[in-house]
C-alpha cells in the first residue's frame, strides 16, 4: 500500500522527475514526458550540468570556452535554459539528488513567473544603471569640450582677429609664435582627450606599457611620486580584462590624488590562483567604509564594482581614517585569442 502511495506520489507530482541508474534514466513520471515533448534536452546533457561537466547555455565545455556562466553548481538547485520546437528559450531549474551508488533522482522544473519576474527587474535595473554610467561619461567629455577645447580655440580665434586688424607691427613675430605655442597646446589637448576616451598604448603595447604611460603622467600632472611594480610578464589580455584592469586603475588613482592628501602611491599587477590581482595602496587619510553610503563615494567606485563583477571578478576596499586605503582587483585571466 505505501508502495503504491509513493509510486502515485512520483507519477503526479508537478516537477518533471528522472529516476536514473549509471547515467541512463530508467523511469520518468507525467510531467517529465511533457517536458520530453515539449522541449528539445537530453538526460545526459542536464547531468553534464548537475555534475559541473557541462554549461547551461551550452553544449560542452569545449564548446563553452570562456563563457561566464559555466560553474560547478550546487546539484541541489542549478539553472539551465531549454527551447521549445519554435525555438523560444524557457528558464529551469533543476536537482540532482543521489539516492544509493547506482540510483539517482533528476528534477526539472519551470522557474516560476516571479523569478522571472525579478530577473527581469534586476536587468531593468541594470540597464538604466549602464544608461545612467555613460550618460555621466557623456557630460564630462561635453565639460571638456567646452570648458577645454572651444574655449582654447575661442581664445586662437580671437589672436588671429587681432592679426587681421593690426595689420603689420613691430611685434608680429611675437604674435605669431605665441599663436604657434597655442595651436601645439590646443593639440595637446586634443590628444590627452583622445588618450583619456581610449589609450592607444593599450591597443598597441598592452596592460603594463599603457599603466606605465599612465601613471607617469599622472605623476608629471599631479606631482604624486606613484611607484608601479609588475610582478608578471608583459603578456596580452582578454580585451575586457585590459580595460577594467586600466579604468580600475585610473579611477583608484585619482581618488587617492584628489582625496587622500598624499604625496606617494603603490601600485601593483600580479597572477594569483589565474587571477590578474591589481592593488593600489596609499597612506593617505583614509575613511570609514561603514559611514560612507553608495552616494556619497560617488559613481567611481560603484562603477568600478559594477565592471569587476560584470566579468567574474571582484573589487574589494580596505581604509581606516589617517591609516590609508588599499584597493584590490580580481579578474579570471582570459587571454587574448593568437597572443
Amino acid at each position: 500500500m505505501k508502495m503504491n502511495v509513493m509510486e502515485k506520489l512520483f507519477e503526479e507530482a508537478k516537477d518533471g522527475l528522472f529516476l536514473i541508474e549509471e547515467n541512463n534514466c530508467i523511469r520518468y513520471n507525467k510531467a517529465a514526458a511533457k517536458l520530453k515533448i515539449d522541449y528539445s534536452f537530453t538526460i545526459e546533457k542536464i547531468l553534464e550540468i548537475a555534475k559541473g561537466e557541462g554549461c547551461m547555455l551550452h553544449t560542452t565545455m569545449e564548446k563553452c570556452l570562456d563563457c561566464e556562466v559555466k560553474a560547478d553548481w550546487d546539484q541541489t538547485a542549478f539553472p539551465f535554459v531549454l527551447e521549445d520546437a519554435k525555438g523560444k528559450q524557457e528558464q529551469f531549474s533543476g536537482s540532482y539528488t543521489v539516492i544509493d551508488r547506482e540510483t539517482s533522482l533528476l528534477s526539472i522544473r519551470r522557474v516560476a513567473v516571479q523569478d522571472r519576474l525579478q530577473q527581469v527587474i534586476q536587468n531593468k535595473r541594470l540597464i538604466e544603471y549602464v544608461n545612467q554610467a555613460h550618460e555621466n561619461e557623456r557630460r564630462a567629455i561635453s565639460q571638456e569640450l567646452h570648458d577645454g577645447l572651444a574655449q582654447s580655440i575661442y581664445s586662437l580665434m580671437l589672436e588671429t582677429r587681432q592679426l587681421k586688424w593690426s595689420g603689420q607691427s613691430e611685434d608680429l613675430p611675437t604674435k605669431l609664435q605665441k599663436i604657434d605655442e597655442d595651436f601645439v597646446a590646443l593639440l595637446g589637448e586634443v590628444k590627452q582627450l583622445a588618450v583619456d576616451l581610449r589609450p592607444t598604448a593599450l591597443d598597441d603595447l598592452g596592460l603594463i606599457p599603457a599603466i606605465e604611460v599612465l601613471l607617469n603622467r599622472l605623476t608629471e600632472t599631479t606631482g604624486v611620486e606613484i611607484h608601479f611594480i609588475p610582478i608578471i610578464e608583459n603578456r596580452r589580455f582578454g580585451e575586457s580584462v585590459e580595460i577594467i584592469t586600466y579604468r580600475v586603475l585610473q579611477e583608484s588613482v585619482m581618488n587617492s590624488v584628489k582625496h587622500a592628501d598624499v604625496n606617494e602611491l603603490w601600485v601593483t599587477l600580479s597572477e594569483q590562483d589565474n587571477h590578474l590581482v591589481l592593488t593600489v595602496r596609499d597612506h593617505g587619510k583614509g575613511f570609514n567604509l561603514h559611514k560612507v553610503n553608495a552616494h556619497s563615494r560617488g559613481l567611481g567606485l560603484l562603477h568600478m564594482q559594477e565592471r569587476a563583477e560584470s566579468i567574474g571578478g571582484h573589487l574589494s576596499i580596505q581604509s581606516e581614517e589617517m591609516e590609508g586605503t588599499t584597493v584590490t582587483l580580481g579578474l579570471p585571466i582570459q587571454w587574448e585569442v593568437g597572443k
